[in-house]
């Protein structure tokens, strides 16, 4: 497989490695694939997932790029002044522009871990170009249940008479600030300030109303952030978009994909994904927006 990278941008800080399609489609390229960050990881994806991802839509005949955001992996900081999430939308527009030239494609599909999601559905809500976007473990919303699961959970955790303990030093006020677990820091890092649920859903029905395909994955690895696959339905049920959403709950899998299982429950889904909704979609005419 010839793979290129090439560095981009007008300050020349963009590093991005181009994929081409290894089958080719009767009617051309069907879309082009954007593989991007998640937090502090590289374009490469956690435990490669992006390498993986972009070998199977070679051989599915659609091509890919896997490019590192301003300031992380390998491509350096620009001397923009726009704040950091602006900026990474706008690193992502200057990818599409490249990967349009080299494969003559302006259709897009993004899937985005985590910041990855955050950014592809702000770059979806400035350019028609990105019709469809997996979107992993972004915001959550939380329920009474989500609560309640997450209490319960706690108290396995730490057993009653942890709980017992942690209670009575937080009353006393000695209970120390608890150090986040390593995949907590990546969060902080990945997501920017998420927003209010009704301003989120405002976001979701233009990109709706626009024909934009969004699969909304969350793991099943991460029990105080979603823990249970009606939480979805609490967070959207009530809108008129919820319908047209897709969602799947990764039960097997912890936020990075770590173990086997869990890559290869990924890369199904997402295969899944693309052959019953994307492909169908990017081939129809666009919805005016």
């Amino acid at each position: 497989m010839a793979e290129h990278t090439q560095i981009l941008g007008s300050d020349q800080h963009l590093v991005a490695t181009f994929t081409p399609a290894t089958t080719s489609a009767p009617d051309g390229v069907p879309v082009i694939a954007l593989l991007t960050n998640s937090g502090v990881i590289p374009r490469s994806g956690p435990h490669r997932m992006n390498v993986h991802l972009a070998r199977r839509l070679a051989a599915m005949g659609i091509p890919s790029v896997r490019f590192d955001m301003s300031g992380l992996g390998d491509s350096r900081r620009t001397d923009s002044t726009l704040p950091v999430v602006e900026q990474w939308v706008a690193d992502t527009r200057t990818v599409m522009d490249a990967a349009q030239q080299r494969f003559g494609c302006a259709k897009f599909l993004m899937i985005g871990f985590c910041s990855g999601a955050e950014v592809a559905h702000l770059v979806a809500l400035e350019d028609p170009r990105l019709r469809a976007i997996l979107i992993w473990d972004l915001y959550a919303y939380k329920s009474l249940q989500t609560h309640i699961r997450t209490t319960l959970f706690r108290l396995r955790r730490a057993g009653v008479a942890g709980l017992l303990r942690k209670i009575g030093e937080r009353l006393a006020g000695a209970l120390p600030r608890r150090r986040p677990r390593e995949h907590e820091v990546g969060r902080a890092v990945e997501v920017n300030m998420v927003p209010p649920l009704n301003v989120f859903a405002q976001r979701i029905q233009k990109l709706v109303d626009g024909g934009v395909e969004l699969l909304f994955v969350y793991c099943g690895g991460e029990p105080e952030w979603f823990n249970h696959a009606g939480q979805f339905r609490s967070m959207f049920g009530r809108y008129p978009f919820y319908d047209r959403l897709g969602f799947h709950y990764l039960t097997v899998s912890d936020h990075l994909i770590t173990t086997a299982a869990a890559q290869q429950a990924f890369l199904a889904m997402t295969d899944d994904w693309i052959g019953r909704q994307v492909l169908p979609a990017v081939r129809a005419p666009a919805q005016p927006r």
